[in-house]
């Protein structure tokens, strides 16, 4: 079976956004890039601020799941408010990220049988023990 890969393309909402954001995403985004999925997984994050404000609550959005290609994508937006309160960027944007990827892997399984959601899920199992606090 073919590996693939996740690939992000990120907008950050102006400059009042913590410099640890900018970082720790950037950190994260490259990590998770050398990671191999069973399907490619295309992420589009929306990191609110004061330009780009985002209102609506953190989290996935417009999930779709092509089978044919074997690709799923969605974006992932942070409400500004969320952002600008996150007195831990590092811990929010692991956690962000891993509930979007979770939601993302489980409606990939619901639409293809021959998944392995558990396997995908492991590979993501970091973000959630890093964002508390216990290395990998």
């Amino acid at each position: 079976m073919e590996t693939r890969r996740i690939s992000f393309r990120t907008v950050f909402g102006g400059p009042s956004i913590p410099p640890d954001f900018i970082e720790e995403l950037a950190r994260l985004r490259h990590r998770l890039r050398a990671v191999e999925f069973q399907y490619g997984f295309d992420l589009f994050v929306v990191v609110g601020g004061d330009i780009t404000v985002v209102t609506h609550p953190t989290g996935l959005r417009v999930p779709r799941v092509f089978l044919g290609r074997r690709t799923a994508t969605a974006q992932i937006q942070m409400n500004s408010d969320d952002v600008s309160d996150a007195s831990d960027p590092r811990a929010f944007l692991f956690q962000t990220i891993h509930s979007a990827m979770v939601e993302l892997i489980r409606r990939v399984a619901a639409r293809d049988s021959e998944f392995d959601a558990d396997d995908e899920l492991r590979k993501i199992e970091f973000l959630v023990l890093e964002g508390i606090g216990e290395p990998q």
